[in-house]
Formats: C-alpha cells, structure tokens, sequence
C-alpha cells in the first residue's frame, strides 16, 4: 500500500496522542484520541508525507485532560481501527451531572478478558470492569441493577478518557483498587503488560473520550 510509511509517520507525529492507522490503496483511516490542538500537527504531517486529505479519513477525539503519561504505556497495543474491542456509548455526549455512564463492548473473536478504566481530569483513574468473556459477545456495563445503581456523573466536570482493555486471561493477578492515582495504575498497567509481552498473550486496547458537564 503507497499508504504504509505515511501511516507509521502519522500515528509517531502527535507528542500526546493515541491514533490507530490502517492503510489501504484507497485512503488511509486514523481514529483514535489527542490533546486538544495536536490535530493540526497530525494534518501537516500528512501533508508533509504527500497524503492528500481526500485520501486520510480522520475520527479524532480531542481532550484537555492529564492524560498523556498513560499513552506510551498504551501506545504498543492500540488496535487497528474497525477491530475489537470496539466502544459505543448509550446516550450523547456531553453526559449530564446526575446521568448514567453506559456502553457497550463488542469483544474479539476470542475469549478475553474485559479491563475496562476510566482515567479522570483529577488525576484518578476509576476501575470500572475486570471478567471474563466469550468470544464475539457485546457487554452492555452501566445499566443499573439490584445493588448497582450505576455510574452517575459527577465533578470533576470536562473530557474523561476511558480506557478497554481485551486480553487472553486476566491482566493483574490481583484486583485493582476502585480509584487509585492515575500513576500508581500506569506503573502496574506496564509491568502487567510486560508480562503478557513475554508469555506471548493477546492484548488490544481501545480509548474513548467522555465528555461531561453540569447541568
């Protein structure tokens, strides 16, 4: 594909991004999340690389947020768009103070196991969901339930990232704390990857930006 290194150039330029590329004779495809004004450097580095913008399709998501200390970690599994785990909201954006954080999860073709975490403008990071699930199925998380009243939206108010995870068995051999500080996560999240790097399992990862707002 004449779209090849463009792509690799593409997804390398933005300092503080997370952009997913697949190239093919007729365009290439960038999705994916970047700090608010980095979408500009993405285009002039397609420019530069002689892409033209009828060919690039972009499905960009910006933020304000401290969010970027979490992308290198992220980066190496960060699946090609189009593939699983794919992320799709209930309801519009912006979510409401006092509204419900529900989402579907479109799971691989294999086994795997859901890590869902929600990164937050005040530095803490949201455990929401660790199991296991099967091959294929879609997971609804958020709809409320007998001793679950859901995820309601509250302060602080502005872009959240929310972060799934699939992978071939569980991530952490122990449970993640609810909240815990966004560095104390990193840190674990690139040891549990390590491991899984070295014993050869899967693992692909899909952000989602969250606006909220009061009302």
């Amino acid at each position: 594909s004449p779209f090849g290194p463009p792509a690799a150039a593409a997804a390398a330029a933005p300092a503080c991004a997370l952009p997913a590329t697949s190239a093919a004779d007729n365009g290439l495809a960038i999705e994916g999340v970047l700090r608010r004004g980095e979408e500009a450097t993405l285009r002039r580095v397609l420019a530069l690389r002689d892409v033209p913008a009828i060919a690039a399709r972009l499905t960009l998501r910006s933020f304000d947020g401290p969010y970027c200390p979490a992308f290198d970690t992220l980066r190496p599994v960060l699946g090609p768009p189009d593939s699983a785990p794919r992320l799709r909201l209930v309801g519009n954006l912006p979510l409401l103070a006092g509204q419900l954080l529900r989402f579907d999860v479109a799971m691989p073709d294999w086994p795997a196991q859901l890590t869902v975490s929600y990164f937050m403008s005040n530095g803490e990071v949201a455990h929401l969901a660790a199991a296991a699930h099967p091959a294929g199925a879609t997971v609804r998380l958020g709809e409320p339930r007998m001793g679950f009243p859901g995820w309601d939206v509250s302060e602080p108010f502005g872009t959240d990232l929310m972060v799934a995870l699939v992978s071939d068995g569980p991530l952490f051999a122990t449970a993640r704390p609810d909240i815990e500080p966004q560095q104390a996560y990193i840190a674990a999240l690139a040891e549990a990857l390590g491991r899984a790097r070295a014993s050869g399992r899967r693992v692909l990862a899909r952000p989602m930006i969250i606006d909220t707002a009061p009302r």
